[in-house]
């Protein structure tokens, strides 16, 4: 069978059996979260284990049958050192089967990759959205520093593709285990694993891990939910197209999605609510709006009694989860992406970089500004807020992530950002109440925004094409969407900057993780080039008044490097290396102030550095603890601190502000 007709049968066997089985069982009713306190969330962890495990309880003390370094099940990998296999042994003859990829360049936390309904980590590595996308997953992992436990569904694996159906598991007596329930089967092996890289770390050449994450697609997604519902030690979670609550789909999936008695205690919102909650916990639950069998905005995948649309019916199970986790002290944190690029049922390339990557580096800002005085977030509500001279205002927007806003161009303020369905929106004010409307086109990456001069701004922003667009305001409003270049794709939130000329200059992350730029010279399409480097997250870039444009990113190396231009051909330099050393986490962000640039970025351990260049470069620890990546301005960085609070730091003091975003 050649790779084209196998790839073909698996993805066709995954739609059948994922979408089609187990339409006989009942459906639990499990529209609503009913976790009101951390005591529920104990106790039906604790149910969850003895209805799985039964009396012998979570296998803490089982270990898996280990041989070391194989050939790597998946081509075309950057950074491996090398690939372990672990075979899982359990009831009723029972096996799984996992792949441990070690990096060469390690940063000493894991990744469990967990595979759905096809029986290959070894699918295409093309720059486009094609196969289920889990090469592109590990890849993606691996050349930042993780190192990937790769899991595979029960009998869904090379050597074992649907020899035996998972509804089979439940159903024939000869698969009934000695204690529990077949549901063990779909979640041991990652337990037992994970009890053998948490117990023998640095025995065999890996790193001791310091963090565990899991990501899933489709059945590995439904895997991914409930596991991290059950252990806690699972911190950042992000199950892609895996499940959807009971009481909003057709009868659809295999039986262990469905089985009644297991979602009695507890209900699909119940497990996003377990999943997330705990101190540095996180959930993102990533749904592909095109999918084409599971979870998508389709008629056929989901149905709500009220008449809503898909839209808002995912869109209200999310608030479920976020209010709870507020009335239970926002330890812990939820999130809904849909991702418009995905054309069918898979991790599309804008799932692995903007919503993985960015959200396991820290690589994504929290917080949009125009000034040191002004800035804008996303509360745990899902409303824009902003926070100015007066204190914290409630816009009455709906939003999703990042905004981007400019001051004094138009209106008083003009902020830009994605509504619900990813629509780009525009919100402004000039003293009296907020206005929200729409602006037009559907993008898969927050705005970037620029004002060259009083009267007008530019707005820039990937859509579902992954090619960049460009959206331009007047007093009479904001223009239609452009096309900027048809052939420049990117990944990751744009930055844009305005040279003192009035030239716009964006700058983007590549497929290939280099350095993009794009020019203004008049009507689009605007010239694009390619200037090198290799980078983890996304850049930043200013135009300060002496003529220079600079461009600064996260080397593999966790260097901050430079990319200038003064005239003639790009300069790179490693300022870190300037400056003793000093390596950077997540994104940078720049900004000028006369003829001084700074450069804020969080340090691997946390606290809130400042590069500063005024004729030479210099360095100074600003303290703190910061997550996500910090928002420079003149004037001062603003960061999001540990509680999920708002501060302004501006090179001497820190300044708290309280909320509560995410």
């Amino acid at each position: 069978m050649s790779r084209t007709m196998l790839k073909l049968f698996v993805i066709g066997f995954a739609f059948n059996l994922f979408c089609l089985a187990g339409s006989a069982l009942a459906l639990v009713d499990d529209r609503h979260v009913t976790i009101t306190s951390a005591a529920d969330i104990a106790n039906k962890r604790q149910a969850l284990v003895n209805f799985v495990w039964g009396a012998p309880g979570f296998p803490s003390g089982s270990l898996p049958s280990v041989t070391l370094n194989v050939p790597s099940p998946v081509a075309g990998l950057g950074n491996l050192s090398r690939v372990d296999r672990l075979l899982v042994n359990m009831d009723a003859g029972q096996q799984g089967l996992a792949y441990h990829f070690v990096p060469q360049r390690q940063n000493g936390r894991l990744v469990v990759v967990h595979h759905g309904h096809a029986c290959s980590f070894n699918d295409d590595p093309s720059p486009t959205d094609s196969g289920p996308g889990l090469q592109r997953t590990v890849n993606g992992l691996l050349v930042d520093g993780y190192s990937v436990l790769a899991v595979f569904m029960p009998h869904l694996r090379p050597d074992d593709c649907g020899s035996v159906s998972h509804d089979a598991l439940f159903t024939n007596p000869a698969y009934e285990p000695a204690d529990g329930s077949p549901m063990k089967y779909f979640l041991e092996p990652v337990a037992v694993c994970l009890n053998y890289l948490k117990t023998h770390s640095g025995a065999h050449g890996f790193p001791a891990y310091q963090e565990f994450h899991m990501v899933g697609l489709s059945g590995g997604g439904w895997t991914t939910t409930v596991y991290a519902a059950i252990d806690p030690t699972i911190k950042i979670s992000v199950p892609v197209a895996g499940t959807l609550p009971l009481a909003s789909r057709p009868s659809y999936g295999d039986t262990e999605q469905l089985l009644e008695a297991f979602y009695q205690i507890a209900g699909y919102p119940d497990l996003y609510v377990m999943g997330s909650y705990g101190q540095g916990r996180k959930q993102i639950w990533l749904l592909n709006r095109r999918d084409d069998c599971c979870f998508g905005d389709h008629p056929s995948l989901y149905h709500d009694s009220q008449g809503r649309t898909w839209e808002q019916v995912v869109r209200d199970y999310e608030t479920q989860v976020r209010t709870t986790l507020y009335n239970l002290g926002s330890v812990g944190f939820f999130r809904l992406e849909i991702d418009e690029a995905a054309p069918a049922h898979m991790i599309s390339w804008n799932a692995v970089v903007n919503h993985i990557l960015s959200e396991l580096n820290g690589g994504r800002s929290y917080i949009g500004a125009s000034s040191a005085s002004n800035a804008f977030v996303r509360g745990l509500g899902g409303q824009l807020w902003h926070h100015g001279p007066g204190g914290w205002v409630f816009t009455g927007c709906d939003a999703v992530g990042v905004p981007a806003a400019v001051e004094g161009a138009v209106n008083a303020l003009d902020v830009f950002y994605r509504d619900y369905g990813n629509r780009l929106m525009h919100a402004y004010t000039n003293g009296a109440g907020w206005t929200c409307e729409p602006a037009g086109g559907v993008v898969i990456t927050d705005p970037a925004i620029v004002s060259a001069g009083p009267g007008s701004y530019d707005v820039v922003a990937f859509g579902g094409d992954y090619r960049l667009y460009r959206w331009h305001g007047t007093a009479a409003g904001v223009g239609p969407f452009q096309l900027v270049n048809a052939s420049a794709r990117g990944l990751g939130t744009p930055t844009l900057v305005a040279r003192p000329t009035g030239q716009l200059d964006v700058f983007f992350r590549g497929f290939d993780r280099g350095l993009y730029h794009v020019y203004s010279t008049g009507p689009v399409p605007w010239p694009s080039e390619a200037l090198g480097g290799i980078m983890l997250d996304f850049p930043t870039a200013v135009a300060p008044p002496d003529g220079t444009v600079r461009a600064y990113v996260r080397g593999q190396s966790s260097s901050l490097f430079e990319a200038a231009w003064a005239g003639g051909p790009w300069q790179w330099a490693n300022v870190s290396v300037l400056l003793g050393g000093q390596l950077i986490a997540g994104s940078p962000s720049a900004s000028a102030q006369g003829g001084t640039v700074r450069v804020h970025a969080r340090q691997p351990a946390g606290n809130l550095s400042t590069f500063t260049l005024s004729g030479a470069w210099g360095h100074a620890n600003n303290g703190g603890i910061i997550t996500g990546s910090p928002t420079s301005k003149p004037g001062g960085a603003w960061a999001r601190g540990q509680s999920a609070g708002l501060w302004l730091n501006d090179g001497v003091n820190w300044y708290g502000f309280g909320g509560l975003f995410d």
